[in-house]
């Protein structure tokens, strides 16, 4: 990763901010979206320049769902960096209710983000990648709820068109060293699951074989293994970084 230039959307938090610190570990410059600037993504930047030398991170203002907010983020990215070589979908959000109580407007929120925001950013990339010529890595964050689940009728519908855009950039562009996977994951410790309430933390450890919800730096490794030359014959892959609770719930 040395020297690359990594884009990672939704950055100042969770899995988002793990891979973007793991990228900086491994010498890579690194740019990153947030809806709003403030004292989160400085932390982040922050962080970044105790790893690495100064002019090494960059972040942006940015939602995924507005496509000249896309298109300025690379436009700041090629103007610092010059390139890009890897980018990484995370930016998401949820509205969970069953399918009768999801609103018109929940539904529409989720997709905004979750799926056109990633075909907005997958877009760009590979414009990127064509014109470099030297091909490229996307790398996207999945869920389970891919495969449906109770309660999550966006949500799940967000993550599987996911599935279906990351299998289709790889088959379209994949002679031109266009690669794009995706990393499924089960439950991980972030602000959101620190705030669940006993009864479901257990209720979840319990339906996971490792018995503990995966560290975001965990998921990170997955994702940096998938955006190096390690992996540069895995293409289209949707690969399960879940605890084996994939196995189970399947």
């Amino acid at each position: 990763m040395h020297d690359k230039v990594v884009v990672v959307t939704g950055g100042s938090r969770g899995i988002g901010r793990a891979v973007v610190l793991a990228a900086a570990a491994a010498g890579a410059r690194v740019a990153f979206c947030a809806r709003k600037l403030g004292p989160a993504t400085d932390e982040v930047i922050a962080q970044v320049e105790s790893l690495a030398d100064k002019d090494r991170a960059l972040a942006v203002a940015a939602d995924v769902a507005s496509e000249s907010d896309v298109e300025d983020l690379f436009d700041a990215v090629v103007d610092r960096f010059d390139r890009v070589d890897v980018v990484v979908n995370n930016a998401g959000i949820n509205r969970d209710a069953l399918l009768v109580h999801t609103t018109t407007e929940a539904f529409d929120d989720v997709i905004a983000t979750n799926l056109t925001g990633a075909f907005l950013i997958c877009r760009r990339a590979v414009r990127e990648f064509l014109v470099q010529g030297s091909g490229g890595r996307i790398v996207s964050i999945s869920s389970l709820s891919q495969h449906g689940a109770t309660s999550q009728a966006a949500y799940a519908a967000s993550k599987g068109g996911l599935l279906g855009l990351t299998r289709t950039i790889a088959k379209e562009y994949g002679h031109k060293s266009i690669i794009a996977n995706l990393v499924t994951v089960g439950y991980v410790e972030t602000d959101l699951t620190q705030h669940f309430d006993e009864g479901l933390r257990r209720l979840l450890l319990e339906a996971t074989p490792l018995r503990r919800n995966a560290r975001p730096e965990e998921i990170a490794a997955a994702v940096l293994f998938l955006a190096s030359a390690r992996a540069g014959y895995i293409n289209g892959e949707a690969v399960s970084a879940t605890g084996g609770l994939a196995e189970v719930a399947m």
